[in-house]
């Protein structure tokens, strides 16, 4: 079901319940004024009777003669009744009007020897009417009843209309929730239509015009910015594909020759020990290189979550490390406020790559320095250092120096580095170090 169908369907429901109850109150509070009508109108005539009936010389006798006494008890309407029924049974009443039965309520009321009054309602010759019955004192009973038709047939208009207007109010509600949620929906099946198309065809270049509401112009601005990221994904991607062909392809024409070369039956046994070592120093670089490559297409993100973590016993274990592979000193030296919110492995995977970098280029010899402190973690060399053409460039990926391509390395480890900083919220840096030799860091934003 589509969104349009159900915004109809809750809004001709909501409109239905509205109007029910709307409905529903109007018939109530509408019948309940219609009665209250009635018996005041019932309330007025008994208040007039009363006073006349009150007078000194008052005679039941008169009551529908000439004169004032027939004109303050003698109804003008003709839906009226009035009757009395004396104490001695004697009924008075007009002529022609029908007579209202004496039942055994209101003898009841009689009973009591003193003035009361009840309402209840009774049909007569098929009309429904309202009646009030007054009790005397000395045993006069005075009925007056009134014809309850325009009651009834104000209900049954209601019962008519009533239906047929909340009918039309849910068909009018329900259409223009339609509309309105066409008028809404329209946007985001054109997105999901564009996003199909992209799915279908791979083609990231296409841009979604914003339109509609402030809501939806936001989703299409977030999907047009989902759809520049993954241009940025798949560009570096290919870029990481097209240089590592680049790099895999000079040690694999190495071996290949090499191996040409050990296929020779007249190969001196001297030439063929030194170039099993140069086969097994490229497939050493080989090897980095392809786990230098699956650390940098592998989204640590999604693999690990980050942990608060100390810098300090990052770089004291990296330290160790180190000076367990190499004969070089790694120190490391601290300040305050050395706690960041990093993931585990990937931040000792940048360090490493540091502190291999700076060994690398000490060549060995020379101590090598960890310094952690203000959010910050750096390693520090006394190697030749970093010319400053080079330095915008070091976090390239396959990123060679002039002065350096005669070291052995795949050049993708200061790219591991620049990748965590961009992943972290973090910055990487390069420096000179005033003792000679480099300073490479990156420093953390909280």
């Amino acid at each position: 079901m589509t969104i349009r169908s159900r915004f109809a369907i809750i809004t001709g429901a909501l409109a239905l319940v509205l109007a029910i109850v709307v409905s529903l109150s109007g018939f109530l509070i509408a019948t309940n004024q219609l009665q209250n009508q009635l018996d005041r109108s019932l309330n007025v005539r008994a208040s007039r009777i009363l006073s006349v009936v009150g007078q000194q010389g008052f005679s039941w006798n008169d009551a529908f003669g000439p004169g004032p006494v027939n004109q303050a008890i003698e109804q003008t309407e003709v839906d009226a009744i009035t009757q009395v029924t004396l104490s001695d049974g004697t009924f008075i009443g007009r002529r022609g009007y029908p007579q209202i039965q004496v039942d055994n309520s209101d003898k009841a009321l009689l009973a009591k020897h003193k003035n009361g009054y009840r309402r209840s309602t009774t049909n007569i010759g098929g009309h429904e009417f309202r009646v009030l019955t007054i009790a005397l004192a000395d045993g006069t009973l005075i009925k007056l009843a009134k014809d309850t038709n325009i009651l009834v047939q104000a209900r049954q208009g209601m019962k008519l209309w009533f239906p047929i207007i909340t009918a039309i109010l849910v068909v009018i509600a329900s259409l223009f929730g339609w509309l309105f949620a066409r008028r809404v929906s329209k946007p985001i099946e054109e997105l999901a239509a564009t996003a199909e198309g992209i799915a279908a065809t791979q083609d990231l270049s296409q841009q979604i015009e914003a339109q509609g509401d402030a809501e939806v112009r936001k989703l299409t601005s977030s999907f047009n910015t989902m759809l520049a990221a993954l241009r940025v994904s798949v560009a570096r991607q290919s870029q990481l594909v097209q240089d590592a062909s680049h790099e895999l392809r000079t040690p694999l024409t190495s071996l290949r020759a090499n191996t040409e070369l050990l296929q020779r039956p007249t190969l001196p046994e001297a030439d063929r020990i030194s170039i099993l070592q140069d086969m097994r120093a490229e497939i050493d670089e080989l090897t980095a290189l392809s786990a230098e490559l699956s650390a940098l297409a592998t989204d640590q993100r999604t693999t690990e979550s980050p942990e608060s973590i100390d810098l300090i016993e990052v770089a004291e274990e990296i330290a160790a490390r180190a000076q367990r592979r190499t004969s070089a000193s790694v120190t490391v030296h601290s300040t305050d406020d050395t706690i960041v919110t990093a993931r585990h492995q990937q931040l000792e995977r940048a360090l490493s790559n540091l502190v291999d970098n700076a060994l690398k280029f000490s060549d060995n010899k020379s101590d090598v320095e960890i310094h952690v402190g203000d959010k910050r973690v750096e390693v520090r060399d006394h190697g030749p250092g970093i010319p400053d053409d080079d330095k915008p460039h070091v976090f390239d990926r396959f990123y060679r120096a002039t002065s350096s391509r005669s070291v052995a390395g795949s050049g993708l480890g200061l790219s591991i580095v620049s990748q965590f900083a961009a992943d972290h919220n973090a910055s990487a840096y390069v420096l000179d170090n005033v003792n000679g030799g480099a300073i490479v860091g990156i420093q953390f934003k909280d």
